[in-house]
Formats: structure tokens, sequence, C-alpha cells
């Protein structure tokens, strides 16, 4: 299977060009994932649905994780795409990606930098994701982009985020598709420092984009936020219509 290697802020992917069909079947997902584990990335991102509308091109991402399990999205990988689409289909002027949450605008700031705009980060609870917060977590929020998360403002070591992240992820009964755990705490001013145990991945990554975004908006209602993770800096623009994902992306 051909594919191409993908990283944004050190969170790892292998892209595949599915573009001329709209839906992939199983025994491509199997073939995908054993591609997947060979290579030790994060996650596959498998771009299918291509369409243009005048000078704007539309795709849909489907994110397939280390566990076997296809996520609801993922913001590094989504900027992972916007680096491929720019690239590829140079003829172009637009670029949106679907989701579950609508067509979003892709965007290329200079060399390397990309981003996605998304609407506003949910914290409702959302029955698909959560059925109900654990009594002895009384200091997480639930937290939605498109991605499900709980995110926590502490200072938390590698191995306690580990350690909860595996614990949580074992209790379908609460968490019937995983959850995201996002610890962040403040730097300074308009900067956070962001870590993260993935769901798709279970275990530990460099960087998150959706969680960023959440912990991001739970900060602050406006402006642009700083996030520095272990893979790297993102920034998140918080707008009263939504919010733009910001950072680097690139394609081998």
């Amino acid at each position: 299977m051909n594919y191409y290697l993908a990283e944004a802020c050190q969170n790892t992917f292998i892209l595949f060009d599915c573009l001329p069909v709209s839906e992939v079947d199983e025994p491509f997902l199997l073939k995908a994932h054993r591609c997947l584990e060979e290579e030790g990335r994060d996650d596959a991102l498998i771009l299918v649905g291509g369409r243009t509308q005048q000078d704007a091109f539309y795709a849909r991402m489907i994110v397939l994780g280390q566990d076997g399990a296809l996520g609801e999205f993922c913001g590094n990988g989504a900027r992972a795409c916007s680096a491929y689409l720019f690239r590829q289909y140079p003829q172009f002027q637009k670029f949106f990606l679907i989701t579950p949450w609508g067509a979003h605008p892709l965007a290329r700031y200079g060399e390397d930098i990309y981003s996605i705009k998304l609407p506003p980060a949910r914290f409702e609870g959302n029955k698909k994701f959560i059925v109900q917060c654990p009594e002895n977590l009384k200091n997480f929020f639930y937290a939605e982009m498109i991605e499900p998360h709980l995110i926590v403002q502490e200072k938390m070591s590698d191995e306690m985020l580990l350690s909860i992240g595996k614990e949580l992820n074992q209790r379908r009964d609460i968490f019937p598709l995983g959850i995201n755990v996002n610890a962040w705490h403040v730097l300074e001013e308009g900067t956070l420092y962001v870590k993260t145990y993935e769901r798709g991945v279970q275990r530990l990554t460099r960087s998150c984009g959706s969680g960023s975004i959440c912990c991001a908006a739970f900060y602050k209602s406006r402006g642009s936020v700083r996030i520095i993770a272990p893979g790297g800096e993102m920034e998140v623009i918080l707008q009263e219509d939504g919010v733009e994902l910001k950072g680097p992306a690139s394609i081998d």
C-alpha cells in the first residue's frame, strides 16, 4: 500500500490518499492498520471523498488509531492533511476538511505552518462519550472538540498521567469509546503547557491539537493562547464564532 509519512508537533502519522472514493472498506482498514503498526506511528490518516466547488477542494479525514479503532477527529492530523493537500493540489486556492461538525477551512502560513478553523469547544456532557464523571476526579472537566477529553489544570508527572489515562480507558461503563486526558498549567500569561494521554494510541503522545483547544478555551474565552507541548508549540486563536488551531506540520 502506498502512503506518506507525516508529522505535526511530533505527533506522527501515515497518510493515505483515497480521495477518489467516498469510503474505504474493512479489508483496507485492516491493511492500513498493519502499515501503521509496522511504521510505529501514532495514527493513520485516510483522506476520502475529494470533491471540488469552484476554486475550493473538499475532503474528509478518517482517523485510524493504534488500537484499531476509528477516531472522531485529530487536530494535529488535520494540519498534516492540510500540509498534504496544499502540496499535492496547488491548482486549488482553498481547502476544507469535512468532520462530524461540518466543513472547516484550512490555511497555510509560510513555511510548514498550517491551520484549521473549527467551531467553539463544548463543555456539556455528551452521552456518546461520557456516562458520568468518576467520583474520584472532581477537578477534571469534560470538554469536546469533536474528540472527547477530560482536562485538568494541574502539574502532573508523566507517570501519574499515564496511570490515570490507562485506568479511565478501561472504564467502558463510564467512557464507552475511551477518553483523552489532558493535564495543563499556566506557564505565563497567555501560555499554557499541555500534555496528553490519547485514547486511540493508549499512551502519552507528544502533543494533542484538539485537547490543546479544549484547555485554551477553558483558560480564556477570547484571544490567542500559546500552547507548549512536549512535541512543540501551537497557537490557539479563540474567536466569537470559533477557534483556529495553528502550528507546524510536514509531509515526508
